[in-house]
Order: C-alpha cells, then sequence, then structure tokens
C-alpha cells in the first residue's frame, strides 16, 4: 500500500510492485497504451489550485444550477441493475436509453434492454404514452399536468424505468445535499470517459450514492453509483452518462404515431396487477 495524493488529501492505493519501478523509479507507458492515439487515453494536466479541494456541497451545487438553467437537454445512459433473488443472489441487468426533455413541459426516452427487448415513452401536457417491442403493443394513461409529478406516477405506481426519475421528477438539491442528507464528502479528481471529474460520496436515509461530475465548464453527470442499503440484499444501480447536448433542435421529440399492426392496451399501476 502506498498513499495518493490528491490536491492536498492523502489516499491508500494498492499497487503491484514490478522490478522495473524499483529500477527506474516509474514504470514507462505499457507499449500498446502509449501507442494509443486517442484522447481518452490522453488526460491533460489538471487545472486548479494545488492543495486545496473542492466543497463536496459546491460541486453539487454548480452542477444542479447549471442543468436547471437549460430547458433542453438530451443525453444517452447505459445503466447496470441489480436484482436480488430469492436465494439471496444478486444477478445484473443491464439498458441503454436515449432521453430528450424540453422543460417544463414534455419528456421523451427511448429504452433497450439487454434482452432486446425495447420500450419507447411520452410524456407531458398530461398524458404518459408507452410502446414496447417486440410484443407490438402500446398504451395511454392521463398523469398530472406536471411534468415532474407525471414521472414520479409513472415510475412509482406504474413501475416504468424512467431515466434519472430522482433528479427530473423532484428536487436535486434536496435529493443530493439537503436536510436528510447525513454525510457527503470530496473524494478528489476521475479521468471518465474522456474528461476530468469531480467525485463526490454522500449518504441519505435509505441511500449511498456516489456521483461524478465533469470538472469544465459544462458540470455534467458522467457517472451515478446508488446502493438501496434499506432494501434486503442491498441492490445496486449504476449509470454512466454521455453524448450530453444542450442544443437540442425542433423535431428530436418524434410525433407518437402506433406502430403498424400493434394492439392497444390499458396500462394498469403495478400494484393492480
Amino acid at each position: 500500500m502506498i498513499g495518493r495524493f490528491i490536491r492536498g488529501k492523502w489516499m491508500r492505493v494498492a499497487l503491484v510492485t514490478l522490478p522495473v519501478l524499483a529500477a527506474c523509479g516509474q514504470a514507462p507507458p505499457a507499449p500498446e497504451v502509449a501507442a494509443v492515439d486517442d484522447a481518452l487515453w490522453s488526460p491533460p494536466p489538471l487545472v486548479g489550485e494545488v492543495g486545496r479541494l473542492p466543497d463536496a456541497r459546491d460541486v453539487v451545487r454548480r452542477a444542479i444550477e447549471f442543468m436547471s438553467s437549460h430547458e433542453r437537454l438530451a443525453f444517452e445512459l447505459v445503466a447496470t441493475y441489480e436484482v436480488v433473488q430469492e436465494n439471496g443472489q444478486k444477478v445484473e441487468f443491464d439498458m441503454l436509453q436515449r432521453v430528450a426533455l424540453e422543460r417544463p413541459r414534455r419528456m421523451y426516452w427511448a429504452t433497450l434492454n439487454d434482452d432486446a427487448s425495447t420500450e419507447t415513452a411520452w410524456c407531458g401536457d398530461g398524458q404518459f404514452t408507452l410502446v414496447r417491442q417486440p410484443t407490438n403493443t402500446w398504451g395511454r394513461v392521463n398523469v398530472p399536468l406536471s411534468l415532474p409529478a407525471a414521472l414520479s406516477r409513472i415510475a412509482h405506481e406504474y413501475d416504468v424505468a424512467v431515466p434519472f426519475v430522482d433528479i427530473l421528477s423532484g428536487d436535486a438539491s434536496e435529493l443530493w445535499i439537503g436536510d436528510d442528507v447525513e454525510w457527503v464528502d470530496y473524494i478528489g479528481e476521475a479521468w471518465i470517459q474522456g474528461h476530468w471529474t469531480d467525485h463526490v460520496a454522500l449518504r441519505r436515509p435509505g441511500a449511498d450514492i456516489q456521483l461524478w461530475f465533469r470538472a469544465d465548464d459544462e458540470p455534467f453527470p458522467v457517472r451515478m453509483e446508488i446502493i438501496r442499503t434499506n432494501d434486503d440484499g442491498q441492490p445496486a444501480f449504476s449509470a454512466r452518462f454521455r453524448e450530453w447536448r444542450t442544443l437540442v433542435p425542433d423535431g428530436t421529440i418524434p410525433a407518437f404515431e402506433p406502430p403498424q399492426g400493434s394492439e392497444q392496451l390499458e396500462i394498469v399501476p403495478s400494484t393492480g396487477r
């Protein structure tokens, strides 16, 4: 174990000691890495005041204010979630989601599950519409006119996988740095997906959360990890965000048309199934 210094903070990290380290004091880049001409493999030097750590709450607040300042947002995320089996084993599933948001009226998203099934959803103006394939079915239900309230209802009452639902359907400041948050700390910088990020960890009743925000002029979330500490087996959810855009042209959200030959089904609350 050796110490790692990150803007004034020592952290203990485990390294495998190689003979070459003892010989020259620093391991040369592996040939297969050094030959890669790719920005993902070439982190630029960190810019900032050496020895001073950002305040974790300030990092979170800055990101929330930035995202809230844009009426239109589009992004993709790759999510992995755990499901606890009756015997206690946790199994993982993946999904890819593409999202377009137009505040304060409507949101559209498409989900590709790891079994190749898809869900396409429209939420806004008091209606929620969902198309499922390959079953070629669709349904529609009335929801509150308020977009946050509508998203919260379809996620919690209808058990629909709404992207970023805890943030889009509520107060992100209250969720991440509000009075219920028991602990929050700045962990350090991390190079993820071609960006330096600020890594923050927090604990609130029922959840341990880690967040990584871009450490630049566009502090979008890059990664999120959640452990549901009150649930049996403490299942985890993780997401990696990509392709963030604030310039979302008209027409990005397509108009709904029932798929050819599709069957309309009633959407019922999950508690009523």
